[in-house]
């Protein structure tokens, strides 16, 4: 673990968390009333157009605003990728300065970090995403299957309604960087500053599900966000876990757009030789990954009495 003793470690892991959601919110709230308004001022003219000279109820205006407000909806559910992207994109400037102070404070605290692995070991993680990416779509199709999830459906419909280029930029490159630098980038390198990986990689993962709306998705992504955690102490670098969560992105919208998986669940014995295929070639990545040099760190401070409380 690093070394490196923050003033307030509870408020340095909430502080960044509270920021991002709040950059998020705001962002999103504002395209968001941006796209309102127009149907807004579109409804308050017709108000004043068909009852001039005639004073109105407040429960006839509010009707009124009601009937303007559901083509609004509709607008904000059909931008609703773009309007998420730009949110995540928003988040960059407040992550991206942050994760580069902590790598300025370990550089002047001396610790020692992992060595990088070269760009040549890079390729198990390009198979696993690959391979990781058709699993993880069958497994969750067919969870669908056997335990309905109405908001993973939902938002299924929404994000596969966005159009392919807005897709793979918005869900397939921004979003995991943002969310990359913000959970591993920042959360778990500071859990890591005073507890094991597996408490950091936990607990970082566990925040990174609570961000994600349905409960399928919440398990995919506590997993998912355990193993970038590893990818990224074992390859010493970010760009790992942002390589692996970018394929698992992109793979998943161009594959659906493609029909792989429509071709996939026509056929359950081929879905189920496809996914045992695949979980075989993501075991086999793992294992080479596993048996590169260098090693996770996992101990605990030697020296408890000279580690902070937590949540002091």
């Amino acid at each position: 673990m690093n070394r490196i003793y923050r003033k307030s470690p509870f408020w340095s892991l909430a502080g960044p968390l509270l920021g991002y959601l709040a950059i998020e919110a705001v962002i999103q709230f504002a395209l968001m009333f941006l796209i309102e308004m127009p149907y807004m001022v579109r409804a308050y003219a017709e108000i004043l157009r068909d009852n001039s000279g005639t004073a109105l109820s407040m429960q006839e205006i509010w009707d009124s605003y009601m009937q303007a407000l559901e083509p609004a909806l509709e607008a904000i559910a059909k931008y609703q990728v773009g309007i998420i992207s730009l949110a995540a994109l928003g988040t960059i400037i407040l992550t991206g300065i942050l994760f580069a102070r902590d790598r300025k404070l370990e550089r002047q605290a001396g610790v020692k970090l992992p060595d990088k692995a070269p760009l040549s070991k890079y390729w198990t993680v390009v198979v696993f995403g690959v391979a990781g990416c058709i699993v993880a779509t069958c497994l969750m199709a067919m969870i669908q299957l056997a335990f309905y999830d109405a908001q993973y459906q939902q938002n299924a419909q929404i994000t596969y309604s966005a159009g392919l280029l807005v897709e793979i930029i918005g869900l397939g490159l921004i979003t995991p960087v943002a969310e990359e630098l913000m959970f591993r980038g920042i959360l778990y390198k500071r859990f890591h500053e005073r507890q094991s990986f597996w408490y950091s990689a936990v607990w970082s993962a566990l925040l990174f599900s609570f961000v994600h709306s349905s409960t399928t998705q919440m398990i995919y992504t506590f997993l998912l966000g355990v193993l970038l955690s590893y990818l990224y102490e074992k390859f010493g670098s970010l760009r790992a876990p942002v390589l692996l969560h970018i394929l698992l992105n992109t793979g998943s919208v161009i594959f659906t757009e493609l029909g792989v998986f429509r071709w996939l669940a026509g056929n359950p014995m081929r879905m189920a030789g496809t996914v045992i295929m695949g979980a075989f070639i993501c075991s086999v990545m793992f294992v080479l990954v596993q048996k590169m040099p260098g090693s996770v760190r996992t101990e605990r401070a030697s020296d408890d009495s000279e580690r902070p409380n937590m949540f002091r």
